[in-house]
């Protein structure tokens, strides 16, 4: 039983003990934080990876050559002079074959889907392509997938989170002086 103190008129109740319940109060959220804290790395964790899978097969997509679009009619003495002289047509970029690209896009997410090393330290599961977009001159790559959070907790009752990541990528030539096989300056 608590010891009861009469200072000025006022009762006071003996508060032995009472520390101890505010140190325990914050172990438990300092263990709280440090569990949502270790899921919510987790999720970063799993976005990063899928957005470098993400990077490597648009880069990978864009690299496929369009050589109908690109040799069409480019080396005319015609262009070879305007372009010299700085009044030819503006560069849209490397012509890319979209549907070779949209092939190459979807083997690159399978073969990293087929290391299942990856896929366990990472936490990813049911990756996908959302879809991939091409206009003949950029790609745009969508995914997504669900990372498995490491310590599920029951007050959140969220076990897994969908994350997504989306590239759009460009191929360009190289700035260079020479034209068509002529080297100027």
């Amino acid at each position: 039983m608590g010891v009861i103190r009469f200072v000025r008129n006022r009762i006071f109740i003996d508060d032995r003990g009472s520390i101890s319940i505010l140190i325990l109060g914050l172990f438990f959220l300092s263990l709280m934080t440090f569990l949502v804290l270790t899921d919510i790395t987790s999720v970063y964790l799993a976005k990063r990876a899928l957005i470098q899978v993400t990077e490597a097969s648009a880069q990978r997509g864009v690299k496929n050559l369009d050589l109908e679009k690109y040799y069409d009619s480019k080396y005319t003495l015609t262009s070879t002079i305007l372009s010299a002289s700085g009044m030819g047509q503006t560069d849209p970029g490397i012509p890319i074959d979209c549907t070779q690209g949209n092939l190459d896009v979807r083997s690159t997410i399978n073969d990293w889907i087929q290391l299942d090393d990856s896929i366990r330290r990472n936490s990813l599961s049911d990756v996908h392509v959302e879809k991939v977009l091409c206009d003949g001159y950029q790609l745009g790559v969508s995914t997504s997938a669900i990372a498995r959070l490491p310590i599920a907790l029951p007050f959140l009752g969220i076990s897994e989170v969908r994350v997504s990541a989306q590239v759009g990528i460009f191929d360009e030539r190289k700035v260079t002086t020479n034209y068509y096989g002529l080297t100027i300056g």
